[in-house]
């Protein structure tokens, strides 16, 4: 036999041998699997919204600046909304913007600078002395604002406060700022 052939019947004889190997291998047996757990979790969520003080009379904030501005105070009328229950004075955090429009918490009374007489129908906070320092010829912003349960804060109730160079022209203006 000539070696083309030879050559050629070993191929078949390999060819032969690969198919009936194949056909005799056993066959990988089918595998079902599921997730049939049967538990089920329910959970209920609740939500809190803390409401902010509001302003208890009109102008809700008055600027003053004393003799030739040497004595600037700012006094803030403000409250808990009608509807708000257990909210009040114990409840309420001061604070003033310090750094980058970012209102601070107020962490002290501050030498006395910060005093809030009234009830819970109407509070009145007036803030002088050491907080005020560079407020002639500037504005400073001062807020109050509720600590509800877990800990959560209301947005602050805020005073704006402007004043000219030695106290000319004081005013006040009252707004929302977001607590963050």
């Amino acid at each position: 036999m000539s070696p083309e052939k030879r050559l050629r019947s070993a191929g078949a004889v390999l060819g032969i041998s690969l198919l009936i190997g194949v056909g005799l291998a056993p066959t990988v047996p089918s595998t079902e699997a599921a997730w049939t757990d049967a538990e089920r979790a329910t959970a209920t969520g609740t939500s809190i919204n803390v409401p902010e003080p509001i302003a208890s009379a009109s102008p809700g904030c008055v600027a003053s600046s004393g003799l030739l501005g040497a004595n600037p105070k700012v006094t803030i009328s403000w409250r808990a909304p009608a509807a708000a229950t257990g909210y009040d004075l114990t409840k309420a955090e001061f604070g003033q913007i310090v750094n980058q429009g970012l209102l601070e918490p107020i962490l002290s009374n501050l030498l006395g600078n910060v005093q809030t007489t009234g009830s819970a129908a109407a509070y009145v906070t007036v803030i002088d002395g050491g907080l005020l320092t560079g407020l002639l010829g500037a504005t400073k912003t001062f807020g109050i604002r509720f600590t509800g349960p877990g800990g959560w804060k209301s947005d602050w109730l805020v005073a704006n406060a402007t004043m000219g160079l030695l106290g000319a022209n004081p005013q006040c203006t009252m707004g929302i700022a977001a607590s963050y």
